[in-house]
């Protein structure tokens, strides 16, 4: 195995939380920042020292003694080694200059060059499991990343990224049902006053013969209103209970395993805090979720982490997310982020020192897979690109993943809000009064058709404010 894998290999199982091999330096001498008594741990097999950027242990260009790699630190076999790398300054231990590689006892002092920084070697005693994880994620990026940061970024701060919750959307716009009964009442209360005025008009029309014709069409328009409205309590009714019906294929995903390839080799880590989402099961048997659940290295380019990764699956190298989806009766998938559709035709490539990566929009933020099972939700795709501004819009999911569950059970969490704008706007269903957030990211979004039938219009995408955006489900046809 590759020094390389080994290194980043070692410091991906420290950040999963195993128990790993490391030393600290006390530094005796003021160094740049590092003042005197102060200390470095360090917990990868192998760590050069010197001014240049790849170093684990990183000295500025103030130390003009100091090689650009001057010495390294390694662990074999339970020994640990310090080796010269400079033909031009000298290493030192214990006062004596060193030529080849030397053995480093507990309390060993070294300094790097005549005139430069002093340190004392000391065999840790502390066990990196019981470190905090940001402490590990620091010491992995410098460690780890530093030195083969072609290779991979940090993959570390996936954990840390990953507790935010892939992500989105408010926390204290939950859905009240007995707001909604409340409005159901009082819009009965309306039918009855405006059936009292059709009785009204009615009466006066057996008295005011001049105005037959005119009070008849009034009454026509009326009675278009009273059913509008009734239908609409009806429909409230007939929607509540549809969406309790569909429950059950509302799956609530989290991550299990990270895969990478890493100079050939390939990686697997075992995710201590995963992502978490939503996906709907369709009648089709199609399984839906949005692409930045399952591959979301596309949609965190601002962070070196993600970019990374994006970047090492732009070349073509192996990256890979496992996934369980859980649904409220119990019923478990297990999934990779390599086995589902998508569309990168629309993709832009950006650029950066790593090398290049792609940048997908929101209309690109779709992703499915075939399943052998068959839910009951039931999409629209014509619907999903026709919606008028105010028509209600519907989503379950996941908000803040198990935060808002009871126990281990698995119930998604109904959101109501209004399609802000006519038909589509890049791509994409604009709603305002969004009270969809972290968690829902993947879940479906519902509407009414011209028949009075819930359907799937959308997956719940991003959100801005009071403002969200759904893909429309017509992009997965």
């Amino acid at each position: 195995m590759s020094r390389a894998t080994q290194t980043i290999g070692a410091g991906f199982r420290a950040l999963g939380g195993a128990n790993m091999a490391s030393f600290s330096l006390e530094f005796l001498s003021q160094s740049g920042t590092r003042r005197p008594g102060s200390t470095e741990t360090i917990v990868v097999p192998y760590a050069e020292m010197g001014r240049d950027r790849s170093c684990a242990i990183r000295f500025d260009s103030t130390e003009t003694t100091v090689s650009r790699k001057h010495a390294a630190i390694s662990h074999e076999n339970g020994q640990y080694f310090i080796t010269p790398l400079s033909s031009t300054n000298q290493t030192f231990v214990n006062g004596a200059p060193i030529n080849g590689k030397t053995p480093l006892s507990n309390g060993s002092e070294i300094q790097l060059s005549s005139s430069g920084p002093r340190m004392r070697f000391l065999a840790s005693q502390t066990k990196t499991s019981t470190m905090r994880l940001t402490q590990r994620m620091q010491m992995f990026a410098a460690q780890s990343m530093r030195p083969y940061r072609r290779a991979v970024i940090s993959l570390a701060l996936i954990l840390v990224a990953s507790v935010s919750v892939l992500g989105y959307y408010s926390w204290d716009q939950t859905i009240k049902f007995g707001k909604a009964q409340d409005d159901i009442a009082a819009q009965s209360t309306k039918i009855g006053e405006l059936e009292d005025i059709n009785t009204a008009l009615a009466d006066d029309l057996n008295n005011v013969s001049k105005n037959q014709k005119s009070l008849k069409k009034d009454l026509k328009k009326q009675k278009k209103i009273n059913d509008s409205i009734r239908s609409s309590i009806m429909s409230d009714k007939n929607i509540n209970s549809e969406l309790a019906n569909m429950e059950d294929d509302v799956y609530f995903i989290y991550t299990t395993f990270l895969s990478i390839s890493i100079d050939g080799d390939v990686v697997k880590s075992k995710l201590k805090y995963g992502l978490a989402g939503t996906g709907f099961l369709l009648k089709d048997g199609r399984f839906v979720t949005a692409l930045h659940v399952v591959m979301p290295w596309f949609f965190k380019t601002d962070e070196s982490a993600w970019r990374a990764l994006n970047v090492i699956h732009t070349k073509g190298d192996y990256v890979n997310l496992e996934f369980d989806a859980i649904s409220p009766s119990g019923n478990k998938m297990r999934l990779s982020s390599e086995d589902f559709i998508y569309d990168n035709s629309n993709f832009d490539y950006e650029y950066d020192e790593d090398g290049k990566y792609l940048i997908p929009d929101w209309a690109d933020d779709w992703a499915w897979i075939k399943t052998n099972q068959k839910g009951k939700i039931k999409a629209d795709d014509n619907l999903s690109k026709t919606l008028n501004a105010g028509e209600t819009i519907y989503t379950l999911g996941y908000t803040y993943a198990m935060a808002q569950q009871s126990g281990s059970n698995y119930n998604p969490l109904l959101s109501k809000m209004s399609v802000a704008q006519r038909g589509l706007d890049k791509g994409v269903i604009k709603v305002s009064g969004r009270s969809f957030d972290s968690g829902n990211s993947g879940g479906p979004g519902f509407a009414v058709n011209k028949k009075g039938k819930l359907r799937a219009i959308g997956i719940v995408s991003y959100k801005n404010n009071v403002l969200g955006g759904l893909v429309p489900i017509a992009s997965i046809y």
